[in-house]
């Protein structure tokens, strides 16, 4: 089953019809978007989201509440609001947030998520803070997946647009296994060979390590970096939820990316033990 996240201000007819097509290959989870919105300077209200999840002709895995970036009063006054109108989002627990209120949320939830992570200030402390107070209860991570702290605390799921990176900044992150990564940049694809380790890498993807020496291959949406990028954190997150049953869920928000991480998990599904 492929793992996927959608985030909600992504979600057109196209994507709806992708998702009722696939939904039989698929684990499908619904991010509200906040983060994404508040980058944009917008804002969802509640109401809309509740619409738009009631309306989704497939029903999803999970869906995460409509969070507000730095505000926890008002993300749990929203979860509030949806579970009073019979909606069962995962809460999601704001940096700021008292750590009381994470015995609250598990009271009508079986997982929360710990928001706060993406671009800020010892995020790392911040997380191990919250897991060592949280009593072994599943946590979803939102935007990490750092390999060595999965394999220490196991969350029970987490989540991140990482695979993206060959095709948007030209370095990607290949997967050696056992937890390791290994970047490949476009600039040292385009100057020199790859080393014996990573040519062997490239070539368990079923990639030719020369096709990345050419230019072009770095460009597009089908392009050979970002389809390899795709192929390595898809094998990342089969290893990781066979090893330790942490579920990782690829962020993608197009068809074309929906059709690629699916391609990827079908191809490695043949192969991956």
């Amino acid at each position: 089953m492929h793992n996927i996240l959608i985030s909600y201000p992504y979600i057109t007819k196209d994507v709806i019809r992708w998702v009722s097509q696939h939904q039989k290959d698929i684990r499908l989870l619904i991010d509200s978007g906040a983060f994404t919105n508040w980058k944009a300077g917008k804002e969802s209200s509640v109401d809309e989201y509740m619409n738009f999840i009631e309306s989704l002709p497939v029903k999803p895995w999970r869906y995460f509440v409509l969070d507000k970036i730095g505000d926890s009063q008002g993300t749990k006054q929203n979860y509030e609001t949806m579970l009073n109108r019979g909606f069962k989002p995962v809460p999601v627990f704001t940096r700021g947030s008292d750590l009381n209120d994470l015995d609250y949320y598990y009271e009508t939830s079986d997982v929360v998520a710990i928001g706060g992570l993406v671009g800020t200030k010892n995020s790392k402390g911040y997380l191990k803070h919250v897991v060592q107070n949280n009593k072994n209860r599943p946590l979803h991570w939102l935007g990490l997946t750092n390999s060595a702290m999965i394999g220490y605390f196991r969350p029970y799921s987490c989540d991140a647009s990482t695979w993206e990176s060959g095709g948007r900044y030209g370095a990607i992150s290949v997967y050696m296994g056992k937890g390791v990564f290994k970047s490949y940049t476009k600039k040292q694809a385009l100057e020199t060979a790859p080393s014996s380790e990573m040519w062997k890498a490239i070539r368990s993807y079923g990639f030719n390590p020369r096709d990345l020496q050419i230019e072009k291959n770095w460009r597009g949406g089908w392009s050979t970096s970002r389809t390899l990028g795709c192929q390595s954190w898809t094998r990342y997150a089969m290893d990781v939820e066979k090893r330790f049953n942490t579920k990782v869920f690829l962020a993608s928000n197009t068809v074309q990316a929906h059709d690629m991480c699916l391609k990827a998990h079908k191809k490695d599904s043949e192969v991956f033990v």
